[in-house]
């Protein structure tokens, strides 16, 4: 069963290691234009979105955590053709935030080699099926995505989208169409 969810919520752990989902953004455009080039990633807090208050990055996109990593110590399980759907927060330099209290932000250092934040131990990261600032598509996908709040636990409540009991996959809830280069945005 647990292999079910993982594989509908976009997490096989197979595929290359790319980060896209942005329409068909590379693992530099997939988490903002903080974090990148030598440039520390900023936190700060959403408070009206559809499941209250929640953590977000500089763009004002939606982080999330993903109740199959491990916060002792801080580890991430989603790479690969999880991470394209999920594509993970990172930085570059110390992250700093707005909202959010500083002890709780940390970093560990992914597979892959990136910096990935993480907040009161759960590394974080987007989602691709969020198109816009401030929205919440990830809620409850797959019954292991929630959006995250300042104090580093899940969201209460639905997104507009992603609250299947089935763990459907994001692509066939209607919120991506294909990327740039023809392909689904889904799994």
């Amino acid at each position: 069963m647990a292999a079910i969810l993982l594989t509908a919520a976009g997490c096989t752990g197979d595929g290359d290691s790319g980060y896209g989902g942005y329409g068909g953004a590379d693992k530099d455009s997939a988490t903002s234009d903080e974090g990148q080039n030598g440039a520390a990633a900023t936190l700060q807090v959403a408070a009206d979105t559809s499941v209250g208050e929640v953590v977000t990055d500089a763009d004002g996109y939606t982080l999330y955590m993903f109740t199959q990593d491990s916060t002792e110590p801080p580890t991430s399980n989603c790479d690969a053709d999880c991470a394209k759907q999920w594509p993970p927060a990172l930085t570059e330099g110390e992250p700093t935030a707005e909202g959010v209290e500083s002890e709780l932000i940390g970093t560990i250092e992914r597979e892959d080699g990136g910096t990935q934040l993480t907040l009161a131990g759960w590394p974080i990261y987007r989602y691709a099926g969020d198109v816009s600032p401030g929205d919440v598509n990830g809620q409850g996908m797959g019954g292991t995505w929630y959006a995250v709040t300042p104090e580093g636990k899940q969201a209460e409540g639905t997104g507009a989208v992603g609250d299947s009991e089935d763990g459907a996959s994001p692509g066939t809830q209607g919120t991506q169409g294909t990327d740039e280069g023809g392909g689904s945005g889904g799994y």
